[in-house]
């Protein structure tokens, strides 16, 4: 494992062009049978993209992280690797969830915190990712994802296979919670996930099935205050639908859906082949969720 503050190139991502810097670097593989990365952000914007390289893991920050207050834990549980990256500018220091949200309020998003993570394709991983405020793009094309939990307090997080090479290990967990902000999930099947968790208190998570589901998933989800949208598989998908709501939620399912049993409706393609379908299991206080025919 190596630090290098002294390296720097000029990065265009996502319409971000600025000189970064090296903060951070897992440069050894050999005799790592897995990545367990743990990453924490207070402000500004924040990109994770495969790459194709022999070092698992660098982290590179932009010219306004130059004064980072940055720390990482190291450590190593038989052939997994654990990192805990906790990506701090010193003006962010000490921050907390209501500073975050006020700084939310009053426009100060801090733009210029800059961060970019570069992930082996080589290396399976297990994400823990937490966002505090400003926003996140995280690509997941062409990696090896394990298990991926995402917590975003008033951030915006956008998740997405750009390139629509999907994980390229079966994911057994998939997890992502909300307070204030937004999540927005892009072709979800890609994860090749067994189990999905989405948890919304007052933000909001819009999930995209994707066009080629091939799992027999659970889409487990609940609701607080805010609000969820899911855009359906294809049609000939079987889907069961199982509800616990409150008389103040609203749900609203697609006309292709039938009341099968007590909270329970299934699609025209569950009704005649039950096997092999997705499950979404819901729990509903005052929020809203809506289902989208593809």
């Amino acid at each position: 494992i190596s630090i290098s503050l002294a390296s720097c190139l000029a990065v265009c991502n996502f319409g971000l062009a600025q000189e970064l810097h090296k903060h951070f670097e897992v440069n050894e593989a050999q005799n790592i049978e897995k990545l367990s990365l743990s990453v924490s952000t207070k402000s500004g914007n924040s990109f994770i993209n495969g790459v194709d390289a022999d070092k698992p893991l660098e982290i590179w920050g932009g010219n306004e992280n130059d004064m980072a207050a940055s720390t990482f834990k190291i450590q190593k549980v038989n052939s997994i690797k654990i990192v805990n990256a906790n990506l701090t500018c010193k003006d962010h220091v000490g921050i907390n969830f209501t500073e975050a949200l006020t700084r939310n309020i009053f426009a100060d998003n801090s733009t210029n915190d800059i961060w970019q993570l570069n992930l082996s394709e080589h290396i399976p991983f297990d994400l823990n990712l937490n966002y505090l405020m400003g926003s996140a793009k995280v690509d997941l094309s062409r990696l090896a994802i394990g298990n991926l939990k995402i917590n975003s307090g008033s951030a915006n997080v956008h998740v997405n296979y750009s390139d629509g090479n999907m994980n390229t290990v079966a994911m057994d967990t998939f997890f992502v919670k909300v307070n204030l902000g937004k999540i927005i999930i892009d072709n979800l099947d890609m994860t090749m996930a067994d189990d999905i968790i989405a948890e919304v208190g007052f933000g909001s998570i819009a999930l995209d099935c994707g066009t080629d589901w091939k799992m027999n998933s659970k889409v487990t989800a609940s609701v607080g205050a805010g609000s969820m949208t899911i855009l359906l598989p294809p049609a000939e998908k079987p889907i069961l639908v199982k509800i616990n709501n409150s008389a103040l939620c609203h749900i609203n399912l697609s006309k292709d859906f039938e009341k099968i049993g007590h909270n329970a409706y299934g699609n025209s393609a569950y009704r005649e082949n039950a096997s092999d379908y997705l499950e979404f299991s819901l729990d509903v206080g005052m929020g809203s969720i809506s289902f989208i025919d593809r």
